[in-house]
């Protein structure tokens, strides 16, 4: 089976515009007809093994069974790590910055996903005031073999258009390869924003292992 341009974006959860930049890159398996590109869907997944991506033509519904539908957000934030002294002076610094420190997102597709995020900020701020961010793209992230959930404190607040107007000092990265998962860790973590102990605890920077422990506490009492 052959696949275009878009036809591909789709899968991976990237914009056509990243297929391009990879072809002409020389980074993707790909043959032209004409002026159209087009992928052999076996030579892309021998591609997407190679780089642990998440890509199968063959089944979608045993991929999507292979993604539990519900995981904890301690265990998400485990997968996306926790990261310190984020540089930059605005938002789009602070978030090439972070999405710098997360190794789990293949160097290649991070520029895409930044693009994503700015393109999110753009439209509507993900900052939900006290100080706090949730960056997200539109679209979810099909190449992601699971969920991460990264938090990020910024080594300086920055104005990030927040609803209460205040600077913004931690971001909480949602990043999901399906919209039911992003929507159980959004609840999730709207649910922990909500204490104000969490929030004040967030404030003292955490040992990382002590933040996952408070998650898990505020986990229990909110089984979703």
């Amino acid at each position: 089976m052959e696949l275009s341009v878009f036809d591909l974006s789709k899968h991976l959860g990237v914009v056509p515009n990243t297929i391009e930049r990879w072809i002409r890159q020389g980074k993707l398996p790909v043959s032209q007809k004409g002026a159209r590109y087009r992928f052999d869907t076996k030579e892309l997944e021998k591609w997407a093994s190679k780089h642990n991506i998440r890509l199968n033509f063959s089944d979608k519904d045993a991929i999507q069974k292979d993604i539990k539908s519900v995981i904890p957000l301690s265990a998400a934030v485990q997968n996306g790590g926790i990261f310190f002294d984020i540089q930059g002076t605005d938002v789009n610094s602070v978030l090439k910055s972070a999405i710098g420190k997360i190794t789990n997102i293949p160097d290649d597709f991070k520029t895409d996903l930044l693009d994503r995020l700015i393109e999110r900020e753009k439209a509507l701020s993900t900052g939900i005031g006290n100080g706090i961010a949730i960056p997200h793209p539109r679209e979810q992230l099909g190449y992601l073999t699971e969920p991460l959930v990264s938090i990020c404190f910024l080594e300086n607040p920055v104005d990030y258009k927040a609803l209460d107007n205040q600077p913004v000092s931690v971001l909480f990265f949602i990043l999901c390869p399906e919209l039911k998962m992003h929507l159980h860790l959004l609840s999730a973590l709207s649910f922990c924003l909500r204490d104000n102990q969490f929030t004040n605890f967030l404030k003292s920077r955490p040992d990382p292992i002590a933040l996952i422990e408070k998650i898990e506490i505020l986990q229990k009492a909110n089984p979703i």
